[in-house]
């Protein structure tokens, strides 16, 4: 169970974290320190978030962990079937972005592009589709696996990226207005409809 304790805090600690320093008021904090190096927020940002993650994987992977799912032959295609969802998905819903903003490298070329809200392609079907193959991966990665770290990584991401939607769409709100609260009414969050209600 410390085991357990301990992932769920790293994780806890990263999202909160991740929320803080992704907020409008941290970045308007910061830009009299960084002065013109403050272009290259995003890009600095998105290099130590990656980097971060590299300790809380390596100690899911290492420490000790209780099996909560038998290793089934159906487990486990069921969830090797949802990581390859999951990744498919992530990848498709990552052609939708430009990817020089999405990851900060823009700054690097000295161009600022205005932002574009996409609701077409997949964002037609849900408004978040990249957070949608990263939730379909992680509790894939639980089936596959059957492990309470695992588990454990699958509900502290549930949970953050729930709250990181919250978040963000406040701010696409503000940036977009009547336009996304629209795009809002008419498009599920993350769970796509079965039908058009037509």
């Amino acid at each position: 169970m410390k085991s357990e304790i301990i992932l769920m805090a790293l994780w806890l600690s990263y999202g909160l974290l991740h929320t803080i320093t992704a907020s409008e008021s941290f970045k308007n904090l910061l830009k009299p320190i960084l002065g013109r190096f403050s272009i290259y927020y995003r890009l600095g940002y998105n290099i130590v978030f990656v980097v971060l993650l590299i300790p809380i994987i390596k100690y899911q992977l290492e420490a000790p962990s209780e099996i909560l799912l038998e290793k089934s032959i159906m487990n486990q295609i069921l969830g090797g079937l949802m990581m390859g969802s999951g990744i498919f998905l992530g990848f498709s819903a990552l052609k939708q972005y430009d990817l020089s903003e999405f990851l900060g490298t823009d700054a690097l070329k000295g161009s600022s592009k205005k932002p574009v809200l996409r609701i077409d392609e997949l964002s037609s079907i849900v408004r978040h589709p990249l957070y949608l193959g990263i939730l379909i991966f992680v509790w894939g990665t639980f089936g596959f696996f059957g492990t309470s770290l695992y588990l454990v990584t699958a509900i502290s991401l549930t949970f953050y990226i729930r709250i990181g939607i919250y978040f963000e769409e406040k701010k696409l709100v503000k940036e977009f207005g009547k336009k996304y609260e629209k795009y809002q009414k008419e498009v599920p969050m993350l769970i796509p409809r079965l039908s058009d209600g037509k």
